[in-house]
């Protein structure tokens, strides 16, 4: 059995050939590279730092969907819901009104539950969000931003997809 040694200027001369094979390659593929350089502030990210802006964006953008779009249009749902159930006492026999006020009063149930969905896990995911970014190692913080963020942000992302199809 023959054993092969490698020095470490070796083994460092061969991660860095095939970093920099990995760059040209996937710059003419269109592909990303380990890390990606930004010219602009002179910084060299890591991929951690990529996704986890990524990430951080993306969080961003879905607690200003659910609180400024979705929430107030649901609200406004379930307003029409109520009104066609005041008017149902009015245009149909008192058996059907009670039909159409059940049926109303289900679907505002089950907004009213993804609502609430909605807000718990958006302030959770932002309090999660906070005590990440305390951290200062970029790989502990994405770590725990997978394991104490995405969780709340799948959840929201849950109800609000169901919402979306209640309202819409």
């Amino acid at each position: 059995m023959s054993t092969v040694r490698f020095s470490l200027v070796t083994v460092a001369t061969k991660s860095w050939v095939a970093e920099a094979w990995e760059k040209v390659i996937s710059g003419l593929f269109g592909g990303h590279a380990m890390s990606e350089t930004n010219m602009e502030e002179g910084l060299c990210e890591s991929k951690w730092e990529t996704e986890l802006r990524k990430l951080q964006n993306e969080v961003h953008s879905l607690c200003h969907q659910a609180i400024y779009q979705l929430l107030p249009m649901a609200g406004a749902y379930q307003q029409s819901l109520l009104d066609e159930s005041l008017q149902a006492y009015s245009v149909y026999s008192p058996e059907e009104a009670e039909q159409v006020f059940r049926k109303g009063n289900q679907i505002i149930e089950n907004i009213k539950g993804h609502i609430s969905g909605i807000r718990y896990n958006a302030s959770k995911m932002r309090a999660a969000n906070r005590q990440v970014n305390k951290l200062e190692d970029m790989h502990a913080k994405a770590i725990m931003y997978h394991n104490s963020v995405k969780p709340y942000m799948d959840t929201l992302h849950y109800h609000m997809e169901q919402l979306k199809a209640i309202v819409k």
